[in-house]
């Protein structure tokens, strides 16, 4: 068991906002930090924050999760200064990005497994092959009961759910199973909000769904992740955190992400809470149910933020543990 600070127990239904009065103690306003993007990294981006507020509790940071997609696009506008992102930056992102002259330097924060799951009352779907899954999910699919999947099961009619089309797990996981990011049949029950998902197939006993590692792992209780077989010759894998670090659940393991913009990277406020998320990402991560960057990721992570800061700018001292 990883000990941890007050700080980084978990305080994830806390509600998010900003903190004091958003001034400096000479009375002016404060520069606010504005995240958005992935509902899966949010998890750590929120944890960043509730950390933060005992190291500068008057800084204004604003954490949002319109999905990737939405995250990237808001960024596109000027809305955002750090995007969190549960998967690369598209190639038509970068270009409109350079179009526009705004550059951002991107950040490693974790690794996460999008999780398969069913209701907990279903006893019989414990595995799915990747080839099981590509016929369930794909736009042309024929499958509508469980019996279509396998003719041991009962003939009960399938359920789907699923994040929404800006969702960056929504797109890996169309990509690695489908075959093609974006794309999957049309009766699938889609949402922006993962517990709106995890509700739905909670209340559902044929129901099927998916999303990040740290939502399933928050509601076991409610329900039961399904092993996945990369592979005719491969052994069924099951998500867990260990099963993702060491990437042998495939093809559903994947590196999490925040792409920080570097002219705001360079504003005091900015720069001085990106440099304590990555400076605390370990604990952050494993706060928000993922596993942390490996020592490589965070080696690569300090010299960029030396690099988009300008300077070696150390973190702020984390906070200390009050009263008894």
């Amino acid at each position: 068991m990883i000990k941890m600070r007050r700080w980084n127990l978990i305080a994830l239904a806390l509600p998010l906002m900003g903190c004091g009065d958003g001034r400096t103690d000479e009375g002016s306003p404060r520069d606010a930090v504005v995240v958005d993007g992935s509902s899966t990294v949010w998890r750590i981006s929120r944890a960043a924050h509730e950390a933060y507020r005992e190291v500068d509790p008057k800084a204004v940071i604003v954490v949002d999760n319109h999905g990737t997609g939405g995250g990237f696009s808001r960024y596109l506008q000027g809305e955002v200064d750090i995007i969190d992102a549960s998967r690369d930056a598209e190639p038509d992102e970068a270009e409109k990005a350079k179009a526009q002259g705004i550059e951002w330097e991107r950040f490693v924060v974790g690794y996460d497994g999008i999780t398969l799951v069913v209701n907990s009352g279903n006893t019989f779907a414990t595995t799915l092959t990747v080839e099981q899954l590509r016929a369930i999910w794909s736009p042309d699919s024929k499958i509508k009961t469980w019996r279509d999947v396998d003719p041991s099961w009962p003939d009960r009619p399938i359920v789907l759910y699923s994040p929404d089309n800006d969702s960056g797990t929504f797109e890996y996981f169309t990509q690695a199973i489908v075959g093609r990011s974006k794309v999957q049949r049309d009766d699938v029950q889609q949402s922006s909000d993962d517990n709106t998902l995890v509700s739905g197939v909670a209340g559902d006993l044929g129901a099927l769904g998916y999303f990040g590692f740290a939502y399933y792992a928050a509601n076991q209780d409610k329900l039961r992740a399904v092993a996945v077989q990369n592979g005719s010759s491969a052994q069924p894998v099951a998500p867990s955190l260990q099963t993702i670090a060491d990437k042998t659940y495939a093809p559903l393991s994947r590196p999490l992400y925040i792409f920080v913009k570097k002219s705001a990277a360079r504003r005091p406020d900015v720069g001085r809470f990106l440099t304590f998320y990555l400076e605390h990402i370990d604990k952050l991560a494993l706060t928000g149910g993922y596993n942390p960057p490996t020592e490589t990721d965070k080696a690569a992570n300090a010299a960029r933020l030396v690099e988009i800061r300008g300077e070696a700018a150390p973190a702020p001292a984390a906070p200390t543990k009050k009263g008894p």
